[in-house]
Formats: C-alpha cells, sequence, structure tokens
C-alpha cells in the first residue's frame, strides 16, 4: 500500500500520516475517496484561481465582515471549483452548483454523469475537500482548542452515550476526544444531508480519540449504523479530522493542494 491511502472497510487500515503532493488529481475516484488538504493561509501555489467564481459566490464573499474569511473563502472556493474541473474534465467557471435544503451543495445533474460527491470543510486556516463516486459523503475538520468547555459542550450536543464515553476518558485525553467526537458527528451529518433537522442527540459515534471510529447506533438502531463507514485523517497537527461514506470505500488517498492568492 503506498504512501499517503489506505482500504476502507479494514479497522486495522488508516489514512496514512503524510499527505501526498500532486500536481493534478488522479484518476477520477470510482470506489474510492480522495480527501485534499488546502492551506488556507498559504498566498503561492497553483491550486485555484479566484476569478472561477460565480457571481453569487462573489457576492457571498463580499458579505464577511472580516478580510481574513473573505479571502479564506474564496480560496476555499475557487480551490474546490479547480479540484472538480480536473475531475470532471470541465472549465472551473462552468461548473454549477444546486443546494440542498441544509445547505449543502451539490453538482447539476447534468454535468454529473458519474455521480460525483464531494464535500467541504474547514477551520482556522486549514481546509479538507473530499471527493468520491456515487456514495454520500461527508467531511469534518476542526481546530483543537484548549479553552472550550468541553463538558458543557458535550452535555448540550451529545448522546447519553458519548457523553458517558467522554466521561470515562483520563483527563488527558479528554480535549482530544471531545473533538474525536464533534468531526465524526459532524462528517456524518454532513454525509447524510440532513444538517442540523438530524438532532445530534439520535446518534452516536465512538469518542475515545486513539480507536478507529465508528457509528454506534442511529436512534437506538444499531443494524443502520451498518451501512455508514467513518475514517479519521490524523496526519494534521492541532487538528482532528474525519470522513464519513455510505457504505465502505475501496481506497482512500489524501493529498496537499495549494492556493495561489
Amino acid at each position: 500500500m503506498k504512501e499517503g491511502s489506505a482500504v476502507a472497510g479494514d479497522p486495522k487500515q488508516r489514512p496514512a500520516t503524510s499527505w501526498l503532493q500532486t500536481p493534478s488529481p488522479p484518476t477520477f475516484p470510482k470506489g474510492h475517496v480522495d480527501v485534499w488538504r488546502v492551506r488556507l493561509d498559504e498566498p503561492a501555489s497553483a491550486g485555484s484561481d479566484p476569478s472561477v467564481l460565480s457571481a453569487d459566490e462573489i457576492a457571498r464573499a463580499s458579505r464577511f465582515h472580516f478580510d481574513k474569511d473573505r479571502i479564506h473563502f474564496t480560496r476555499c472556493r475557487s480551490a474546490l471549483r479547480c479540484l472538480l474541473a480536473d475531475y470532471l474534465a470541465i472549465p472551473a467557471t462552468e461548473i454549477r452548483f444546486e443546494y440542498l435544503t441544509s445547505g449543502k451543495p451539490q453538482l447539476k445533474a447534468d454535468q454529473n454523469p458519474r455521480a460525483l460527491q464531494f464535500n467541504v470543510s474547514h477551520s482556522a486556516n486549514m481546509a479538507l475537500i473530499a471527493v468520491g463516486s456515487e456514495q454520500r459523503l461527508g467531511v469534518d475538520i476542526e481546530k483543537i482548542r484548549d479553552d472550550v468547555d468541553t463538558a458543557a459542550l458535550a452535555e448540550r450536543f451529545f448522546s447519553l452515550s458519548e457523553r458517558a464515553g467522554l466521561q470515562a476518558l483520563p483527563d488527558h485525553l479528554r480535549v482530544q476526544g471531545f473533538f474525536a467526537c464533534w468531526t465524526r458527528k459532524e462528517a456524518f451529518l454532513k454525509a447524510t444531508g440532513d444538517g442540523l433537522s438530524f438532532p445530534l442527540a439520535d446518534f452516536s459515534v465512538t469518542s475515545h480519540p486513539d480507536l478507529d471510529p465508528s457509528l454506534e447506533e442511529i436512534r437506538g438502531n444499531t443494524e443502520a449504523r451498518k451501512q455508514w463507514f467513518l475514517t479519521d485523517l490524523n496526519a494534521i497537527d492541532g487538528y482532528r479530522a474525519t470522513v464519513a461514506g455510505e457504505g465502505a470505500f475501496s481506497r482512500l488517498e489524501t493529498f496537499t493542494r495549494t492556493c495561489n492568492l
């Protein structure tokens, strides 16, 4: 198995801890998932082009109050367009999105004959773009912060079993466990496309940060979890990240892509 890849569905295999540098995406991902890391604070590379943004994306960027947020949104969205353009072999300016009720973007069906799926997440200076085919897909990344009240947030957003799992952790793993649980839950929610209409307490994920992630139950049903696969991406210092997919993937590969703004 080459660096930067892992076979999904094998609980003993995780994505490798290094991110491959490639100038462009490999062959269209059929049956596997590519996850691209984008550094939003790096000003020079060939990963994106702000001129490819649509009028509504430019308008959305202009509504950010802080310049940093506007720049990060522009870099992330233009990197997404450039990546999707490579996979679809069409100009980035021709990419057209439609949005689910939850706000999750997807490609217009008439320009997506292979049912390309993607999802995006960003936190602080880092973004992840996951790209796959046919299976629903979600990704979440969070910068780890020691100044958050993990107990209060867990009480508000986590299920009973997740809270019990966090309480059982030793003190030195409590913050890592919280962010591991958070990204696993968010990745699953984003994969479903339901957003906050799917209550956070209605499903449970594993919370130990050093063990393989899994979906334990959905609304008390332990069988429903079997159609979903979770995997942590543990290669980014200071962050936690998780990819969720509907059904096991045959392969998951990680790449680094930066942007030129």
